[in-house]
């Protein structure tokens, strides 16, 4: 594979908050939930935007995380809560959605994508996103997580894709050249069935035909690390918003 087709990721994996992911996320929260267990504190963000927090989560971190929210562009100032807690090694971040707003098309990413933008102001991967309801009963939980494969390239698992899955397809990308220790990010998902492998590539590279066809390539040797095929293939810019996408069996 040529170098040229790598591209180091400039902040974290975020496949970017475009509109389209806004406006699932706004269809979905609730602005007024109920208070969890009375042993929760909680801090405001803004007037109105609330963190509810358990102990051994500390008002400096649920704060970081109101704030990390507020960045993201999900903390508005519209009366929203998030839960924030930890629990055998593992941050956990609940967002309070409207009657079935989990099963929206689309909801499970954006949160996702809510995850990966803030797990910095939380101590870090791997993180827990669950998406509640009113009183707080967990209708649908996702682990978001990295590994190091080498010294420098990243690996993320997304969905109900593992550690093991990531450390595989990392070990599977060395053993093929495609990593070779330059900062290269490279994100595995797995949902419903379906596996997805998404490749941070330099501006342009997704219209380069011969590049396209590398990476499917690519894809497709390394697709017995994470179950086999079918994968979906990504092309991702440096924002790690999909430019291109493709399935090979």
């Amino acid at each position: 594979m040529n170098p040229s087709g790598r591209r180091i990721a400039s902040y974290g994996l975020a496949y970017g908050l475009t509109a389209l992911l806004l406006v699932t996320i706004v269809a979905a929260v609730l602005a007024v939930a109920n208070r969890p267990h009375t042993t929760a504190s909680k801090v405001i963000i803004g007037t109105r935007d609330e963190v509810y927090y358990y102990r051994p989560v500390s008002m400096e971190e649920a704060t970081a995380l109101g704030h990390a929210l507020e960045g993201t562009g999900f903390f508005a100032d519209q009366g929203t809560s998030v839960l924030l807690s930890r629990g055998k090694g593992l941050t956990v971040i609940s967002f309070v959605l409207n009657q079935g707003g989990w099963d929206r098309p689309g909801a499970a990413r954006s949160f996702q994508e809510i995850g990966r933008r803030v797990a910095g102001s939380i101590g870090g991967y791997p993180i827990q996103v669950r998406l509640v309801d009113s009183a707080w009963n967990v209708r649908k939980s996702m682990v978001i997580g990295k590994v190091i494969a080498g010294r420098q390239d990243v690996v993320y698992y997304l969905g109900s894709a593992t550690e093991s899955d990531a450390k595989a397809l990392g070990q599977a990308l060395r053993d093929a050249g495609y990593l070779q220790d330059l900062g290269v990010s490279v994100a595995l998902e797995k949902e419903d069935g379906a596996t997805t492998i998404g490749f941070v590539v330099g501006d342009g590279v997704w219209k380069q035909p011969d590049a396209v066809t590398a990476f499917e390539n690519l894809a497709r040797k390394v697709a017995p690390s994470v179950g086999g095929p079918p994968v979906r293939v990504r092309l991702l810019n440096a924002q790690m918003e999909i430019e291109k996408e493709a399935t090979i069996g």
